[in-house]
């Protein structure tokens, strides 16, 4: 697995609500906020203060939202980032079915752990760079939609000095993680020069990327996904040819895979740059406008955020690390070898996502609490319901895809794909109220509840594969503590929040789970009554199979204004 999209399933972590802010000449302050939806959304200043509320500017403010031609809730709008993102997600989908056999085949198991190894080791930065992205969206993006140029160019360069110091000392550990990599893991002794030099580019495509999200959050805050998905598929295809042109050049090598992720990178950084320009082109690099006040909110608003990335990475990515120090590399390159599943899971649930966290936010910052509990419950049921399909035709025919896709040795995975992939359709449905939480400022509870079972997990891991479970145990420990999290405590917390019962959002998420349940049931059955015997018949059960679900789906879980929206978007696609 070759990205950096946790395969558990990450919950946002970047944005936060806005206060209101009194327009005078005093040095403005940025503050968190309390957790009670704010009188007026406003917030150019980043202050704490709060004035009476302007039914006049609000009513006004909200209608400028919905008409404007950039923004997310138009219905055209909202299709095109949609369709682009389902684009991009059918590229990265087809690209990374082919590359991971591709490289398992040309390098071996052991080197393909190697990578799998480095990526998990790199992703660890996410600590810095999800933190701090999520303040510059934050502020530039209240700067931004207020009109406030002045205040944005000084928000968007002081954070672009935080980046690229940022960056800096980021150097310092991933230098010396390279230096002591064979004496911390088990690598094998003709590996240990290429693992070091993909664990370097990992780490400095790592780097660019903290840089490069400073002006990545432009095509965010415009709403323009479609040509950040042009983008990202760009660096998706440069990733992968660079690699098959050098293995058909010279004899297959990490160094060629590292070599993929830095031009890639390069790629990435310009696109970012070229976006930001064309979005934003009020704002401007000018040293002049750096100002050290705003240091200070920006990395302080993180601060918590960033303790519950660490406990993210320590349910997400920490079970590679746990196989190779228990099991060594073989074993590694084939837990990695089926990571792809989980990311691709992930990856599917991207397609909408991302709209969805700045209507939460508007609804939070209106006090419009009706349309926040029923956008929250909708948005769940409806990924719950999509998440069925995908992921129970992995449980369900996990056996013959594994062994068409890698080879018959691979078949015995089945269970720990099971394990990998069952419980995102929980854990996946609740991503929404991940926001809901951002929005009511629980970001501190959220850290420290997901720091203590990110812990509870690596226990876990440990002990179980101690027990015998083998592989199956890391994924077995993460599935455990990584529902716990998501539906006794997001689940319920959220439900609280809205002022619903703790337990509203269960009803939603056990529809999701029952439809997992009956695909899986059916792709069994299909199986052991018909063996596939190629390509061909796997993708004929599994067309029979969606028909079926789809109807069901369609007639018995959603309710009648889930048809109604289902069928506005198709009606809206058709016509685009």
């Amino acid at each position: 697995m070759l990205t950096s999209i946790s395969v558990h399933g990450n919950p946002s972590i970047s944005g936060c609500t806005c206060e209101e802010a009194r327009d005078s000449g005093e040095r403005k302050r940025l503050r968190p906020v309390d957790a009670r939806p704010p009188e007026r959304w406003t917030g150019a200043s980043h202050s704490d203060q709060r004035d009476e509320a302007d039914p006049t500017a609000l009513n006004a403010a909200a209608a400028s939202a919905r008409t404007g031609p950039e923004d997310h809730s138009g219905s055209r709008r909202f299709s095109v980032n949609v369709l682009s993102s389902v684009g991009f997600i059918t590229l990265n989908v087809g690209l990374m079915a082919w590359y991971v056999p591709f490289l398992v085949s040309n390098l071996g198991l052991a080197a393909y752990g190697m990578l799998a190894l480095a990526n998990s080791l790199v992703i660890y930065l996410a600590v810095v760079t999800d933190s701090l992205n999520g303040s510059v969206f934050r502020y530039l993006g209240i700067d931004l939609n207020q009109g406030d140029v002045r205040s944005a160019n000084r928000t968007f360069n002081s954070a672009l000095i935080l980046a690229v110091l940022a960056s800096c000392l980021l150097l310092v550990p991933i230098a010396a993680t390279c230096y002591l990599l064979p004496l911390m893991f088990q690598i094998p002794p003709d590996l240990v020069a290429g693992t070091r030099f993909v664990l370097a580019a990992v780490g400095v495509t790592a780097m660019t990327a903290l840089v490069g999200g400073v002006f990545g959050v432009s095509s965010l805050i415009r709403h323009r996904f479609d040509l950040r998905n042009i983008v990202r598929s760009l660096v998706a295809l440069c990733r992968i040819g660079v690699v098959v042109l050098l293995f058909a050049a010279e004899p297959p090598s990490l160094v060629h895979v590292g070599i993929g992720f830095i031009l890639a990178a390069a790629i990435g950084l310009a696109g970012d740059v070229l976006l930001w320009r064309k979005l934003t082109p009020e704002l401007s690099i000018n040293p002049r406008l750096i100002e050290s006040a705003r240091f200070r909110p920006l990395i302080g608003l993180s601060a918590w955020s960033a303790i519950n990335v660490i406990g993210v990475l320590f349910i997400m990515q920490v079970d590679v690390i746990i196989v190779n120090q228990l099991l060594g590399p073989e074993a590694t390159g084939r837990y990695a070898s089926i990571l792809l599943f989980p990311v691709l899971i992930y990856t599917m649930g991207e397609a909408v996502l991302p709209v969805l966290s700045p209507a939460i936010m508007a609804h939070y910052a209106t006090g419009n609490k009706q349309a926040l509990q029923e956008l929250a419950k909708r948005s769940v049921r409806l990924l719950a319901i999509w998440l069925a399909l995908p992921i129970g035709l992995l449980c369900g025919m996990g056996a013959p895809l594994l062994a068409f896709w890698l080879g018959p040795a691979f078949a015995d995975l089945e269970t720990v794909l099971l394990l990998l992939v069952a419980p995102l359709t929980i854990n996946l449905a609740t991503r929404p109220l991940s926001y809901v939480l951002t929005a009511y400022n629980e970001v501190k509870a959220q850290g420290l509840v997901t720091l203590a079972l990110g812990a509870a997990n690596v226990v876990l891991a440990i002990a179980f594969v101690r027990a015998g479970l083998g592989l199956a145990g890391v994924p077995a420990a993460a599935a455990l503590v990584w529902t716990m999290r998501n539906v006794l405590f997001v689940s319920s917390r959220s439900a609280v929040l809205l002022g619903l019962r703790w337990y509203a959002f269960n009803g939603h998420l056990a529809i999701g789970l029952l439809g997992m349940a009956g695909v899986a049931a059916l792709g069994r059955i299909l199986c052991a009554l018909w063996w596939p015997t190629g390509w061909l018949s796997l993708a004929s059960f599994a067309a029979v199979i969606a028909l079926a679900y789809g109807a069901f789906a369609y007639f018995v879980f959603m309710t009648k204004a889930d048809r109604e929206l289902v069928s506005s978007v198709f009606a809206r696609r058709s016509t685009s």
